[in-house]
């Protein structure tokens, strides 16, 4: 009795024939799966990214990733080429913004408009003087939240893994130090401004 896997009746899909011949080395296959997924995965880039540019740049990452993981057999199952390239799409789509939250871009005479008017250094250095003395009375823990958190930006559910605490713990936390911060400094600027 023959298996399911090894039936003459089943016909692989022409995606499961297009990652065969990728594999095989074949050049054509894979000008083949640049021309069936280029539009698709350019059209998902420029959504997300809002930059035709970047959206360029991308769809040839995100294409050249595809092919790579295919070239090393690391797609489980071949028949869903599809959503294999999809999810690499959105895989480096998510890398590239959220590289981009944390070093946005900023206008050249805006930073130096920012740079010449040494009242604003003096008060930014003082705020962050009073952030930096705020942070020093918190525990280590406490800390780390903030940091890992809004600096680093990693998630809550990742900041809770790495320091080995619970989701829920790690959220009270953080808004209750925000919130503690948020409080104090308003108290001050209220002082400076009467």
């Amino acid at each position: 009795m023959a298996t399911e896997s090894t039936s003459p009746d089943i016909v692989p899909t022409k995606e499961e024939r297009l990652v065969v011949r990728i594999r095989g080395g074949g050049p054509a296959a894979e000008e083949e799966l640049v021309n069936t997924y280029r539009r698709a995965v350019l059209l998902i880039a420029t959504v997300r990214t809002r930059d035709r540019d970047a959206a360029n740049d991308l769809s040839q990452e995100i294409l050249i990733a595809v092919l790579k993981a295919l070239r090393a057999g690391q797609i489980r199952e071949s028949e869903k080429l599809g959503a294999f390239v999809q999810g690499t799409a959105r895989n480096i789509i998510n890398n590239y913004l959220r590289s981009r939250a944390r070093h946005p871009e900023s206008d050249l005479a805006t930073v130096q408009l920012r740079a010449s008017d040494p009242i604003e250094q003096l008060e930014s250095s003082e705020r962050q003087r009073l952030v930096r003395q705020e942070l020093a009375k918190l525990s280590i823990a406490d800390q780390q939240i903030l940091l890992l958190s809004l600096v680093d930006g990693h998630s809550l559910a990742e900041v809770a893994h790495r320091l080995n605490l619970s989701h829920d713990a790690v959220r009270a936390r953080k808004s209750r130090m925000v919130k503690r911060m948020i409080n104090k400094f308003v108290r001050v600027s209220q002082k400076c401004g009467s």
